[in-house]
């Protein structure tokens, strides 16, 4: 009975830590897209914010808030990334 719990756990801890390149190149164009819209975002806030009448002090607040705001929305995405390229080259060098 133990080793079949055992063996179980085994085999529940390989299938988390083995991804297919599938599974991998899902990710990769689910986070890239992800982080892809972000920045979008951040260029057109950006780009509204530089055209508003407001008084540069304003602008100024505005931009900052938007720049910390986009440094939280990525941070994520970003940290994601770094895992994804550990795990693809761990993928990639467990054929050689």
């Amino acid at each position: 009975m133990r080793s079949h719990a055992l063996a179980r756990r085994l085999t529940t801890q390989v299938k988390k830590t083995f991804w297919s390149s599938d599974d991998l190149l899902h990710e990769l164009q689910a986070t890239l897209a992800a982080l892809a819209d972000i920045e979008c975002r951040y260029e057109r806030d950006c780009e509204r914010i530089e055209q508003w009448p407001n008084a540069e002090a304003e602008r100024a607040r505005l931009r900052a808030e938007r720049e910390s705001r986009h440094s939280r929305e990525r941070e994520p995405y970003v940290r994601k990334l770094d895992t994804l390229q550990q795990r693809m080259r761990a993928h990639l060098t467990s054929g050689l």
